[in-house]
């Protein structure tokens, strides 16, 4: 009973240290109580949120919710991250807050604790989570 005990204090120790705490507020993305990235939501039509460089204030990231024209009909909504000045972006099924993508993209390592991008990071990323989203959709 003793070894089950301890194991899962590890486990939910090593659950701790490897979580990341992201809050978004104020237009300014925390990392672990840190100022961390700047961000500005825009909800007008299409759900987008743009995640500024805390010091030179260039936008990085744009993550777009698609909702694929048909506002009603859920099954093919998309998600676009496009990551600004690199030229690529990823399109996923994934559907997760604002807060949860950046998380995502933390617990990647695609965006490390300074705001900035790690390219090889990225282009792991890309090859597992782009879904091609766009090429699919018939326009």
């Amino acid at each position: 009973m003793k070894k089950l005990l301890a194991f899962l204090f590890l486990i939910g120790f090593s659950f701790h240290l490897s979580a990341q705490d992201i809050r978004l507020k104020k237009g300014v993305v925390y990392l672990n109580e840190k100022e961390f990235l700047n961000y500005k939501i825009d909800v007008w039509g299409i759900y987008k949120a743009h995640f500024f460089d805390r010091e030179t204030n260039d936008e990085i990231i744009l993550i777009i919710k698609n909702d694929n024209e048909t506002p009603k009909y859920y099954n093919d909504d998309f998600t676009q991250i496009k990551f600004i000045g690199m030229g690529v972006t990823v399109e996923t099924k994934e559907n997760k807050s604002w807060k949860n993508f950046i998380k995502w993209l933390v617990q990647s390592k695609v965006i490390d604790e300074h705001g900035k991008i790690n390219t090889e990071k990225l282009d792991l990323f890309i090859q597992n989570y782009d879904e091609h989203m766009t090429e699919r959709t018939m326009r």
